[in-house]
Order: C-alpha cells, then structure tokens, then sequence
C-alpha cells in the first residue's frame, strides 16, 4: 500500500471501529476495541514509514552514486565540487577540476550497441580510479564524460598535472576486453584550475569543458588546460556563429571570384568563388575563421547551398549582360559531399538556372577522400561525367595518398599557398612543388599554384612546368559587379 494513501486506511480504521462499538455487545467496553485498533494501526503505520525510510535512503543513494559507474553521480560530483571549493577557500589552497571524455566512444556504441558501451563505461569507471591519486574524487557526468577533481595537498605541492593527464590517457587507451571483444578507445582531458580560472562549480566546470573541447579539436588523445585567452577565443567563436546564422539570413555575405591564370599565355582560364563577409558588429571577418566555426557548427550545409546558388545567378547576370564567363570553381566541404541530396541539390540548381554542367569545377580536400572513400568516388565520378571540372584543394597538406590520384577522374591538382609563399627561402618547399608538378604531369593532371605574389615565385614555377597560378600578383578577388570592367576579363572576352 503507498504511503499517499495512509490517510484513507485511517479514516476507514476509526470508521469501522465506530461501527463494531455500535453493535457489539456493552459487557465488552468500547476502550479496549479502540485500544486494539489503535495499536494495530500503529504497527501498520510503523511498517509504512519503515518501508518509507528505506525507499527514501535508496533514492538519495542513486542521486548521489550512479548506478551504472558505481561513481558520484552528477548531481553530488557537482555538490562535491562546492563543498571542496568552500574547503579551499577557507585554506587558501588550490583545485583542479578535469574533465575527460573518451574519444569515438560513440562508434561503440553504434557498432555493438548500448549495453557493451555500458559495460565498456564500468570498466572505464574502474580504471580510472585506480590510476588516479588517493583521496581524488571522480564522478560521472553522463555519456561518455567524467569530472576529476584535484586538491592541494598539506604539504602545498599540487599534484603534477602533466603528468597525470599523460598517465590517464596512456592508461585509458590500453584495450578493453568486453563480452569476448577486445575495445580500443581513447580519452581527452581538459583542466581548469580554482582560484585562477573559475571561483564557483559553474564556471570552473564550464571551462574546464572549453578545454577538453579545445584538446579534441587538437586531434584528440590529448590534453588542454583552460587559459583566458581561450574563453575570450571561445567567447568569439560563439558570437561568430550567432551572427554568421543571422548574415545567411538576410544575405549579407558575398560571394568574390579570383581569375586562375594561365603561366605561360597569362590568359584568364577560370576563376575561384570565395565568401567574403562583412558584419554590422564584428567587421570583416576572414573565411580563415569563421570557415572552421560553420563546418563544427553545420551551417556550412546551408552556407554551401547558399553559394552555389549564388554562383548561378552571377552566371546568369553576366550572360545576360554579355561577358563571357570562364569556369568558376567552388569548394565543397565533406559535410556536403556526405550528404544523399547533394547531387540532386545540384542538378536541380543547374536546371533552374540553365547553367552549363562544364562551367562548374568542383574542388574538395583530401579529407573526403579519407573518411569516405567509396561513396565520394562513385559522387566525383557522376560529377565528371557530367562534364564538371574536378580538382584536389590544398594538395600536400593532408594525406596526400596517390592512389585516389590514379583512380578518380581528377582534372587538376591545386597546391596549398603555405608551400608557394616560402618557395623562394626554402629548399625544401621548393622540392616539393616541384615534386608535385612532375608526380601530377605524369598522372596527365593540371597543376594550380595559390597564393603567387611576386614574379620570382612566378618565374620558378614557370620553370618547374606549373601550368596555372592564382594571387596577387594577377589579381585580387572580384565582386561581381566589377568582372566587366577588371583587365583580365576585357582581355579573357577579347
């Protein structure tokens, strides 16, 4: 029976009791009848608020412990967290708060479902305590999160956290034997440290949080600690993607194009689509920066759909006003190359606007080409049967694996301007571009230049047989309003 009801079987008690004194015979006096019942009825409620108790002391239990970790719950790691920062405010010593989350843990999960990612956490959860210092106190946060935290000891030397970030993820990592399966799973730890970096529960988790993030995006299985310089990074990241949502919105970006150049008629042979955006509060802001914040955020889904749209209409406008256009690149990020609607996004565009298939050249990265080798192939594939140009963006910076340069129907190879700029002061930037031209030449690819600013750059790689250049030196990006009148478009329409 539940406690909620107590109040109905009291009622009912006295109730029926007023009944039995009413027919039961006067030589039995009513006292004892009532002095019964009422013991029953209080052994009955003794029994309720035992079982009440027991119910109760079991719950705090599981707000306070996790049951599936065994560890502090989140709710008392972070009730933890106060009483130690209060602890350390009152001995003017010092905390560390760590957060860890593992890495792909999500992969697991996905590949042999929840319950061996469960069992994979208890032997995490396991692990973890023993490798951590004594009198450390960790809990659980929930997913694939653990919070750490770290006191000052007596002997005012704080625990090296250097060392036991490196220790915890080196023992972290070592495999996991689960069910018959043998698990491999990484970790990332971010720190933020009481008093310097966060005076409440609130913020020193927050931060630390900002710092696990910053050591994922490090390549992960590494570790960060919080400084202010990263919340005031963080603080702007934020703002960036507010207000880069709220400028696709109303349409305040635009998009410039840089001609590619021939190197050795100087000839314009194509140009490059490039966003440029600048913001009633934040200025102008670089593509260098707010580029990674859209792709980590997804809006550069709509950012990408956006700018072929865009490119489009720029191509219909100048056939309307009669200047012939050259082939426009635009780049793809992978989030857009993965999605199942891109090429039907596509030819959809294409028919709407009556665009030439062999006006467009689609540069991706070599990323792509690594985490989805099958499905971007049979894409690049349809592309160039289409009749679209295809070319590998920032070529030697990545994986730079030849076998994709032999079995996709690349056009073109593009190498990154980070090789281009110190061409001149360094021998070895110089071997190889000179490297890649040659290994491109011999698989019959085009090789394009970026970021060519000088004539010397321009005379060595006219001498290693680079076949196109974009740069300062030809042209800086144009509006669309100004391709008429730009000197490289007079002489391109001539």
């Amino acid at each position: 029976m539940k406690i909620k009801n107590l109040h109905y079987i009291v009622f009912i008690t006295v109730f029926l009791s007023g009944i039995l004194v009413s027919v039961v015979p006067w030589k039995v006096s009513p006292i004892w009848v009532f002095g019964l019942l009422a013991l029953g009825s209080s052994l009955y409620a003794k029994k309720l608020l035992s079982a009440y108790s027991s119910a109760l002391a079991y719950a705090n239990k599981r707000i306070e412990i996790d049951e599936l970790t065994g560890l502090l719950s989140r709710y008392q790691i972070q009730q933890k967290l106060n009483e130690l920062l209060v602890f350390c405010q009152q001995k003017d010593k010092k905390l560390a708060a760590m957060i860890l989350d593992l890495d792909h843990f999500k992969t697991i999960n996905d590949a042999f479902g929840h319950e061996i990612g469960d069992k994979l956490l208890v032997q995490v959860s396991e692990r973890l305590t023993s490798i951590v210092p004594e009198n450390t106190v960790v809990g659980y946060l929930g997913g694939d999160t653990f919070l750490v935290l770290l006191v000052q000891g007596d002997d005012q030397e704080m625990p090296q956290l250097n060392l036991l970030s490196k220790d915890i993820i080196h023992k972290i990592s070592q495999s996991y034997f689960v069910e018959g399966l043998t698990l491999d799973i990484g970790c990332s730890i971010g720190v933020a440290l009481y008093p310097e970096f966060g005076l409440d529960a609130v913020t020193l988790i927050k931060n630390a949080d900002m710092a696990v993030y910053q050591a994922k995006n490090s390549g992960r299985a590494t570790y960060h600690f919080y400084d202010g310089e990263m919340g005031r990074r963080f603080a702007r990241n934020v703002r960036i993607e507010t207000r880069l949502r709220q400028g696709l919105q109303k349409e305040n970006l635009e998009l410039h194009f840089q001609p590619k150049v021939d190197l050795v008629t100087e000839s314009c042979v194509g140009m490059e689509a490039l966003l440029r955006w600048e913001d009633e509060e934040l200025g102008v802001v670089s593509p260098a920066e707010f580029i990674p914040i859209a792709e980590q955020s997804g809006i550069i889904l709509p950012l990408g759909d956006w700018v072929f749209e865009q490119a489009f209409r720029h191509i219909v406008e100048w056939q309307r006003q009669g200047v012939a256009v050259p082939p426009i690149a635009i780049n793809c990020s992978a989030a857009q190359l993965k999605r199942v609607d891109f090429l039907p996004k596509l030819l959809a565009l294409l028919d709407k606007y009556k665009v030439d298939p062999t006006l467009l050249e689609i540069e991706v990265t070599e990323s792509i080409l690594i985490e989805d080798p099958e499905g971007c192939a049979e894409l690049l594939r349809h592309l160039s049967r289409l009749g679209m140009a295809l070319a590998i963006d920032d070529f030697g910076t990545g994986y730079s694996s030849l076998s994709y340069l032999k079995n996709l129907p690349f056009d073109s190879v593009k190498i990154d301007q980070v090789f281009i700029r110190d061409i001149m002061n360094d021998e070895s930037n110089a071997a190889l571009t000179n490297g890649i031209i040659r290994l491109s030449h011999s698989l019959g690819l085009k090789v394009i230049a970026e970021g060519i600013t000088d004539v010397e750059q321009l005379a060595l790689l006219r001498e290693y047989g680079c076949d196109i250049g974009q740069g300062y030196l030809f042209s800086k990006a144009l509006g669309a309003k100004n391709m008429g009148s730009d000197p490289i478009m007079i002489a391109f329409n001539e």
